[in-house]
C-alpha cells in the first residue's frame, strides 16, 4: 500500500498526488490520500475531489470514501491508519530530505510506504504521464465564464501569464523562502514571447490581479482572468493548461497549469531562482524543455 500525506494548496496536493500515484502503479499497490492534515489548516483545504481521480481518501471523523473496496476491507485499512497514528508502526515512513529527485523512491521494497514531502518534479511521475493527464482531467462542471474564456483562448496564439503575490507579499516567512517574481521577469519573459509568436494574447492569472492591472502593461491584446477566487482555482489551472505557451511564476500552481498544456509546441518559460535562499535546491523542478530566465 502507498499512503501520501496532503497538505498545501492546489499545486502542492497535485505534486504530492502525482508522486503517490506513480508510486502504486510501480508496485502495483493500493494507494491512500491522507488529507486529515487539513482539519486544523488555515490556509489551504483538500481540493483534488474536483478531478477525475480514483483513491481512497481518509478524514478526521468521516468514514473512509473509495471507489470499488468492500467495507470490510474499508474498515481494516481505516483501522491501520489509525494505527500507524498512534502507534507509528504500521507504516514505514519515507520523509523527503530535500527538494532534489531521490530515485530509490521507487527501489524500496518495504510492504507500506507512507510519503511525507513535496515531491516537486516530474521525474518522479513522467513515466506514468498519460495516467497522470487523465487523473488531472477536471470533472467538476465549470461555470460560465470560465467556458466562455475557455473559446477565447482555444481561438488563438495564448499565452498564459502568472503572477504570485499573496502570500509570497504578506507572509514575511513566505517572502523569505519564496520571494517573488519581479516585472523584469515578466517583461523578459514577455520580450522573448513576441520575438517568438506573431501575435499572441495574453491571459494575466493572479491572486491580486488589481497589482497586476496597474503594473503590467502589454502591447498586445491581453485578458484579465478575474473571476476565479480559492473555491475555483483548479478552473485557472483548466485556462492556463488550454492557452499555447505559458508564463509562468516560482509557484506549483502555475507549474501545473504549464506542465498540463499540452500543446507539442509550446513555449514554457519560467524564472531561473525560484527560491528566496539558497538553502533550498530547485535543479529538478523546472522540467528540461522549458525555458529559465
Amino acid at each position: 500500500m502507498v499512503a501520501v500525506e496532503l497538505i498545501g494548496g492546489l499545486g502542492n496536493q497535485m505534486f504530492q498526488y502525482a508522486t503517490a500515484k506513480a508510486l502504486s502503479l510501480h508496485r502495483n499497490e493500493l494507494l491512500l490520500l491522507d488529507s486529515r492534515l487539513f482539519d486544523n489548516y488555515k490556509l489551504h483545504s483538500y481540493s483534488l475531489n474536483h478531478f477525475n481521480i480514483e483513491a481512497s481518501v481518509v478524514k478526521n471523523n468521516l468514514p473512509l470514501k473509495t471507489p470499488s473496496f468492500s467495507k470490510r476491507v474499508i474498515h481494516k485499512i481505516l483501522q491501520k491508519l489509525d494505527a500507524f497514528i498512534l502507534k507509528n508502526k504500521v507504516f514505514s515512513i519515507y520523509q523527503e530530505k530535500d527538494l532534489r529527485f531521490d530515485k530509490t523512491l521507487f527501489k524500496t521494497n518495504k510492504k507500506n510506504i507512507y510519503l511525507k514531502g513535496y515531491f516537486q518534479s516530474e521525474k518522479y511521475f513522467l513515466r506514468f504521464e498519460d495516467e497522470i493527464r487523465r487523473d488531472f482531467e477536471i470533472i467538476t462542471a465549470l461555470k460560465k465564464e470560465t467556458r466562455d474564456m475557455l473559446k477565447i483562448i482555444e481561438a488563438g496564439d495564448s499565452v498564459s501569464l502568472h503572477i504570485r503575490r499573496g502570500d509570497y507579499i504578506s507572509n514575511a516567512n513566505a517572502n523569505a523562502v519564496h520571494g517573488t517574481c519581479n516585472l523584469d521577469y515578466y517583461h523578459r519573459a514577455i520580450t522573448i514571447i513576441q520575438g517568438k509568436i506573431k501575435d499572441p494574447a495574453f491571459f494575466i492569472f493572479s491572486d491580486d490581479i488589481d497589482w497586476a492591472k496597474e503594473n503590467l502593461k502589454i502591447d498586445n491584446t491581453i485578458y484579465f482572468v478575474d473571476f476565479n477566487d480559492a473555491s475555483t482555482n483548479y478552473e485557472d489551472i483548466k485556462l492556463m493548461s488550454a492557452c499555447k505557451h505559458n508564463i509562468i511564476a516560482n509557484s506549483s500552481f502555475s507549474w501545473w497549469g504549464a506542465w498540463l498544456n499540452s500543446s507539442k509546441n509550446k513555449i514554457v518559460i519560467a524564472p531561473s531562482k525560484w527560491f528566496n535562499t539558497d538553502k533550498l535546491n530547485s535543479e529538478d523542478i523546472i522540467p528540461e524543455s522549458w525555458m529559465k530566465i
